[in-house]
């Protein structure tokens, strides 16, 4: 009878190990064949692999988008994220592409900011920099593709500058006005002053119109429908007075909690970066020698 208690114990363990497998091959992050690529590809390194980790914890659909822009764009009310078609191939820098917009999902999932800041943008350029290395891609791997200019002149600035620089170069591409990849982009600062303004009007007629233009804001951008900016004002102006007055009082802390926890989550990103430029910068001076001619990139 011994075998058998020892069996049923390894039985046991064996249907767990499919069941969670099952679990996780159910999800589907993409219907597109080289999206999932990207992501086995991402797999294989350190920040992807946990990256990949919270796809499929925090399932999100990325698909490839039909509108115009050589970008990444969001509809986070939809839980959707869009990479252009232009980033398909190769699939190694489709992975860095998806990552980047990947990790900007995740800042927004955890801190639950309902839209895109600059900030997300400069943590995420440092994130798909590191991957770059972390892939031991060459100068050559950049040198057939028109769309990788872009994230190649970002990384020079990251290996041959460091990282206040890589976030200067971020941030300036975010602010930039181009209106088919959801920019400029508003910034940490204006969250914050916006929020002052929401408090300052709470307790005053003027407190639905302040969320209202908010809303408009971002059907400027893209980021949201006349018809969701019409719903929700409607949702809101539709409340009993009691419940007004309720949602005036909890929605300047709901939302000041928003940016705290935004605001540690940009912190932890910075230092997981000084952290990881510390302990690898023997690649990075590798890599500073591999793409010698980054020196002739500062004026794109």
């Amino acid at each position: 009878m011994r075998p058998l208690k020892i069996l049923f114990p390894l039985l046991a363990i064996f249907l767990i190990s499919c069941a969670s497998n099952k679990k996780k091959n159910d999800i589907i992050i993409s219907s597109e064949p080289s999206i999932e690529r990207a992501l086995d590809i991402l797999n294989e390194t350190p920040d992807g692999k946990d990256l990949v980790k919270f796809l499929y914890k925090y399932p999100v659909r990325i698909e490839y988008s039909n509108t115009a822009g050589l970008c990444h764009k969001f509809a986070l009310e939809r839980n959707r994220i869009y990479i252009a078609r232009d980033f398909k191939k190769p699939d190694i820098l489709l992975a860095l592409e998806v990552a980047r917009a990947a990790l900007i999902y995740k800042i927004s999932r955890l801190s639950k900011l309902k839209e895109i800041i600059t900030e997300e943008e400069e943590v995420a350029a440092l994130l798909q920099a590191r991957l770059v290395l972390q892939l031991n891609l060459v100068n050559d791997d950049f040198l057939k593709f028109p769309f990788s200019s872009k994230i190649k002149s970002e990384f020079c600035t990251y290996i041959m500058d460091g990282q206040d620089p890589a976030i200067r170069k971020a941030r300036y591409a975010a602010l930039v006005m181009d209106p088919d990849c959801q920019l400029p982009l508003e910034t940490l600062l204006s969250q914050k002053n916006w929020l002052q303004k929401i408090k300052e009007s709470t307790g005053k007629g003027n407190f639905f119109q302040v969320l209202y233009e908010r809303d408009l804001e971002k059907v400027r951008k893209g980021a949201l429908t006349m018809t969701e900016a019409m719903r929700n004002d409607s949702l809101i102006r539709g409340l009993n007075t009691y419940d007004i007055y309720r949602y005036q009082r909890t929605f300047y802390e709901d939302a000041s909690g928003i940016i705290s926890k935004f605001e540690k989550l940009y912190k932890q990103e910075l230092s997981k970066d000084a952290n990881w430029r510390k302990n690898n910068a023997d690649a990075i001076e590798r890599a500073s020698m591999e793409f010698s001619e980054c020196n002739l990139l500062y004026d794109e």
